[in-house]
């Protein structure tokens, strides 16, 4: 499982229940024994929510169901966004993504490359303002085909110390020349990058990679990334509540981490990182699970978002099996309970989420929790049993 942290807090509630059901199917499935349609699911999914998250001391839970040839079929959000205002989460309140943050950086990438007949394969120093170079292999280009598939060679080994409470105070472009270019301030020739692995040889998952993924995008459109995603991803879909940085959310609308511990869910501040496109994206399960339809092939957005043929590159495998099982272009594969799927999960302070394909790819589930992940918790099961019971529904609607 790809759920990396780059800072690490580790340590009886019984959620209000506020979902939303924005249409349902009731195709017969044979499943666990007996036929079950899509309502008879939802009941029994919805009824046991409350129980099983007080059972895991989860503060609350976004779930979603995405199909790629019709708007949302489900989307429902238990528990609370905020326990000591009484605030109950919706599937309209924005969460951090952490990780998942990923889906959008890897699309910002393939369209705007197709857009403009650019060529993933190429060096990354053609498309940026500074040397990018492993060290070791000083005469082999690093490409932002590499950065996207986790094989540049650029790494997280030196990367530690940079969460900071709020906002990033670095900009994008300080952080990764301090952290890549010789004598930067954060700069290791032998743990910013692998010295022992070849750009395109090794996988090694990497959030600074992902960054300068981030930086290709902002260098090569001519705007910061933040308003390059949101013209050309988020203002096509008609999402309006995503958004990079905290600054841009009025107070008591996110959704509040939190991590069990002592015996009660305790509060935990905000957090963000300079390696911003990597995962600092915060947005409800909602317009993620537009964005989602927009990323397995629903031809949505005006114009849409990416070309079938970009849904299909992201979506097939772009790294020898040799060097990794899979790895699509942003697209990972996560193993959950024993099963491996192609997604992304994200994980943070306060925050545990995942986003899996059915193996048809025709439909997404998102799952969105705003409880620490912590050491010896039970959050981690409970994502793994909810994004398991919610490929089951999307199955129901065939």
């Amino acid at each position: 499982m790809i759920s990396t942290r780059r800072s690490v807090l580790k340590a009886g509630l019984a959620g209000g229940l506020a979902g939303v059901l924005l249409t349902q199917g009731s195709e017969a499935f044979a499943a666990t024994g007996r036929n079950q349609t899509f309502d008879q699911w939802l009941r029994e999914f919805e009824a046991g929510m409350p129980a099983r998250l007080a059972t895991a001391h989860v503060a609350g839970v976004e779930v979603a169901i995405v199909s790629k040839n019709a708007p949302t079929p489900y989307a429902a959000a238990f528990g609370y966004a905020d326990i000591a205002a009484n605030r109950l989460l919706t599937p309209t309140t924005p969460m951090h993504l952490a990780s998942v943050s990923k889906l959008f950086t890897a699309s910002a990438l393939v369209q705007l490359f197709d857009r403009c007949g650019l060529d993933l394969h190429d060096d990354v120093n053609g498309f940026i303002d500074f040397p990018v170079r492993n060290p070791a292999y000083p005469d082999v280009p690093i490409t932002p085909h590499q950065l996207v598939t986790h094989t540049s060679s650029v790494s997280d080994e030196n990367y530690v110390g940079f969460d900071v409470v709020g906002d990033p105070k670095e900009s994008l472009s300080d952080f990764l020349r301090d952290y890549l270019v010789p004598g930067g301030t954060h700069y290791s020739p032998k743990k910013s990058y692998l010295p022992k692995h070849k750009p395109a040889t090794y996988f090694d998952y990497s959030d600074v990679g992902m960054a300068l993924v981030g930086y290709v995008v902002e260098c090569v459109s001519g705007q910061d990334f933040a308003a390059s995603t949101k013209a050309n991803l988020f203002e096509p879909l008609g999402v309006t509540g995503a958004h990079w940085y905290l600054r841009e959310f009025a107070p008591g609308v996110l959704a509040v981490p939190y991590e069990f511990k002592k015996g009660a869910l305790a509060a935990l501040p905000q957090m963000s990182y300079p390696d911003v496109p990597a995962g600092a994206l915060r947005c409800s399960v909602a317009d993620l699970a537009t964005s989602l339809r927009a990323m397995i092939g629903g031809a949505i957005g005006t114009p849409p978002i990416l070309s079938a043929a970009d849904v299909a590159d992201m979506l097939r495998p772009q790294v020898s099996p040799k060097i990794v099982p899979y790895q699509g272009l942003g697209w990972v594969q996560e193993v959950v309970d024993g099963h491996p799927y192609v997604g992304h999960s994200g994980s943070d302070i306060g925050f545990a989420n995942m986003v899996v394909l059915t193996e048809d790819q025709t439909h997404a589930v998102a799952v969105l929790i705003n409880t620490d992940e912590g050491d010896g918790s039970s959050v981690t099961d409970f994502r793994a049993s909810v994004t398991t019971d919610l490929v089951h529904g999307a199955r129901l609607l065939g």
